[in-house]
């Protein structure tokens, strides 16, 4: 303690003030996003003049077969498991298969707000 007429030396306090705050509590929250994945889907072959336009082809395909899961599915970067396959073909041209599992992302529910759903069941 200080004396009367005696002052504390900035460290001191800068001292007794992290002290004191760490007996002080902060309640924070965690927020996770979590990924939700469906089942593989294909493109099926898809035929083009070059590979590049038979990748877009293939890639527009699966597209539109992960969609019936619904809009937040339908994106390739989300997707696990992919494979894009292309082979040339002897006609001329390229063949192509997308598949992979179509996937969201979703923020992971509060736990407060879990047991709250389950206690109101």
């Amino acid at each position: 303690m200080a004396r009367a007429g005696r002052k504390l030396r900035p460290a001191w306090a800068l001292r007794a003030v992290l002290f004191a705050a760490s007996f002080v509590s902060f309640e924070t929250t965690a927020i996770a996003a979590v990924r939700l994945c469906q089942p593989v889907v294909s493109s099926g072959l898809v035929s083009a003049p070059t590979e590049l336009e038979a990748k877009k082809r293939a890639l527009d395909a699966w597209k539109a077969m992960a969609l019936q899961h619904g809009e937040a599915y339908a994106s390739w970067r989300l997707a696990t498991d992919k494979l894009l396959e292309c082979l040339p073909r002897k006609a001329g041209g390229f063949e192509c298969l997308a598949t992979g599992a179509p996937c969201t992302i979703e923020q992971a529910p509060d736990r407060r707000e879990l047991r709250e759903k389950r206690l109101d069941m």
